[in-house]
């Protein structure tokens, strides 16, 4: 290229190449492009099986932190945080009243309309000192059910109002009952757990029949009060599932009136708290619609029964009262360090040795707790060491007085049965068959012909318990066994745990056999405690607690071996833990009770895809 008089024209001849190089760079890359296609390397396909591995892998992360963001999203959904409903932290009473009693924050943060809702339910008297926040419906979002009043300082007080007690939730129905008088006949029905999108574990069809199958529930399902400071809670409203949970709270009184449903506190971590009782209703008068209605029999008063509690580690100053008709009848002062002498255990700090407060002998006492339970929100594994193997997985959280009485009843029903299964002639017990048929005694008998012909014995045997009793504890754990299906169905699975483990509990006081049979049929049960097993295994499926889930399925299964969703759900908890083989037997043993079944199906084709790829990454390893 000429230029000017004859000259190169460099910056021209730049131009040039540098785009013939461009054409060419773009004609070579169409040109790999091309042959990777043709050779089904362009992406789409993985170059190697490592590389479809370590892919496959990647997906399943994703899908997993899916499946969780939507399970925190729906864990939060029935959530409702009250913050700064007095004066936000590190305010005080000086002129700031104003603005700090109209604060309210809801879980997705304070806006305009909620804002005006909270200004309108709440009243203010006298001076700010004298502030009066009343919670009503106003302050529940759609579909939130759980309350959790947080961050914040009086001086003031806080009312859950009655109205909160008008809270609707729609749930399967779990029974229903027909008749009238004293003949009322029970029709259960088959309690469906709702299904979610991508749900691995106990996955479920939505049951669509009819609106006949659901019935719907009112008031709260949990109340819980967190960093608050001096100031007053009082509660009207019914909650659901009994129980409230406080924890780093200083300086608060707690005041539990009749309209309220309150059976177990759990605190933790606080100081200077005063539980108050003002005519609260005992536990066992929760079948009735409200306090004071009970149709069942005599109303009992918040103490009166030996299942109405309160646990608290690491609470300093507690005072726990009970008033009648405005009068004190009945208080304790405890604390944890001084009357308590709490000391670290191991890994195990002073603040969490638990103690449970409760009415004994007509007196409030305070005794440490031995055994941990459920009820104690600490741990499910029933047991002094751990193990809750005779109550079904998971024991009362007891003391050691309780554990004594415990142990001498179950040594009067030995000593009973003994004595009247050890004479010749049967001891006056009757025993029947199958059918109902008295089978007549044979003196010629051997003890352990005896033995053998005595499985089908009749009630009589339970010496130390009436049938009366042992229908009161099965309607008890019929109840209880309801609210945990309840709070399953409305996603709150960690309470749900809470309750079936109280059936456990409530359970473990049958005089049932515990023995495992020697045909293999299982155990016998005057409650089906596997099948509560069995759904605190889903439960603990859907918080992540594959570990606890495989130890219910376990023992669901020795309970029950012919129980198809204790099996199941055993498999399923071998498959989250990567025990791919053990969960092929498992699953492989469900799908022989239940051929049909597609859930397993499923899941067994799962869990064989999972061991093969283990067992290649192992040859190639």
């Amino acid at each position: 290229m000429s230029g000017i008089a004859g000259r190169t024209n460099y910056s021209d001849w730049e131009k040039k190449t540098s785009s013939l190089l461009s054409n060419l760079e773009t004609e070579t890359e169409q040109e790999i492009q091309e042959a990777k296609e043709a050779l089904g390397q362009n992406g789409k396909y993985a170059y190697s099986e490592a590389e479809a591995t370590e892919r496959q892998k990647e997906l399943e992360i994703m899908k997993k932190k899916k499946i969780l963001s939507e399970y925190k999203e729906r864990e939060l959904g029935v959530v409702q945080v009250l913050s700064s409903m007095l004066f936000p932290l590190g305010e005080t009473d000086g002129g700031k009243g104003g603005e700090g009693a109209n604060r309210t924050n809801s879980t997705n943060g304070a806006n305009g309309a909620n804002d005006a809702n909270n200004v309108a339910a709440t009243e203010s008297k006298g001076t700010s000192s004298d502030t009066t926040k009343y919670v009503t419906r106003d302050f529940m979002e759609a579909g939130k059910r759980v309350l959790n009043i947080t961050n914040t300082t009086g001086p003031g007080t806080i009312v859950l109002t009655q109205d909160l007690s008008n809270l609707e939730s729609s749930i399967p129905t779990t029974s229903t009952a027909t008749g009238t008088g004293h003949g009322t006949a029970i029709n259960k029905h088959k309690l469906t757990p709702k299904s979610y999108p991508q749900d691995a574990e106990n996955t479920v069809p939505e049951e669509t029949k009819d609106e006949q199958n659901k019935r719907t529930i009112h008031g709260l399902i949990k109340v819980s009060l967190t960093n608050l400071h001096n100031c007053t809670v009082t509660l009207r409203s019914k909650v659901i599932t009994g129980l409230l949970e406080v924890s780093h709270c200083s300086n608060v009184i707690i005041k539990l009136c009749k309209e309220s449903t309150i059976v177990t506190v759990q605190a933790d971590l606080s100081n200077n708290l005063d539980i108050q009782f003002h005519d609260a209703p005992s536990g066992k008068c929760l079948s009735s619609p409200m306090p004071g209605s009970n149709s069942h029999g005599k109303f009992m008063y918040w103490g009166e029964d030996k299942d109405d509690r309160i646990f608290h580690a690491g609470v300093s100053d507690l005072k726990i009262g009970i008033y009648r008709d405005g009068y004190l009848e009945n208080e304790t002062f405890f604390d944890y360090k001084k009357q308590g002498n709490a000391q670290a255990v191991g890994n195990a700090s002073a603040e969490e040795v638990q103690f449970v407060s409760s009415v004994v002998g007509g007196e409030l006492i305070t005794e440490k707790v031995l055994r941990q339970g459920s009820a104690t929100s600490t741990t499910v594994a029933g047991g002094v060491g751990g193990s809750g193997s005779g109550s079904g997985g998971g024991a009362r959280a007891m003391t050691e007085r309780e554990m004594k009485e415990v142990e001498k009843r179950k040594e009067a029903i030995r000593k009973a049965v003994d004595e009247r299964l050890g004479n010749d002639n049967n001891g006056g017990i009757k025993i029947i068959d199958k059918e109902g048929n008295e089978i007549p005694a044979q003196s010629s008998k051997s003890k352990d012909e005896n033995k053998k012909d005595n499985d089908d014995v009749a009630e009589e045997v339970f010496t130390s318990m009436s049938s009366s009793d042992i229908d009161s504890i099965v309607k008890d754990c019929e109840a209880q066994k309801a609210k945990g299906n309840e709070a399953f169905v409305a996603g709150e699975y960690a309470q749900a745990v809470l309750l079936y483990t109280l059936v456990l509990d409530r359970a473990a006081e049958l005089p049932d056999v515990t023995s495992t049979s020697t045909t293999g049929e299982g155990v016998k049960q005057l409650f089906p405690r596997h099948i509560v097993l069995s759904n605190r295994a889903a439960s603990f499926l859907k918080l992540g607690h594959h570990e606890k889930a495989l130890k219910d399925g376990i023992e669901a299964e020795r309970l029950e071996p012919k129980y198809c969703k204790g099996v199941f759900r055993k498999g399923l908890a071998l498959h989250a833990m990567g025990r791919y083989q053990e969960a092929l037997t498992a699953l492989s043993a469900a799908l022989k009770i239940e051929p049909k079944n597609k859930q397993i199906k499923q899941a067994l084709q799962f869990a064989e895809v999972r061991f093969q790829q283990e067992l290649r990454k192992r040859m190639d390893g």
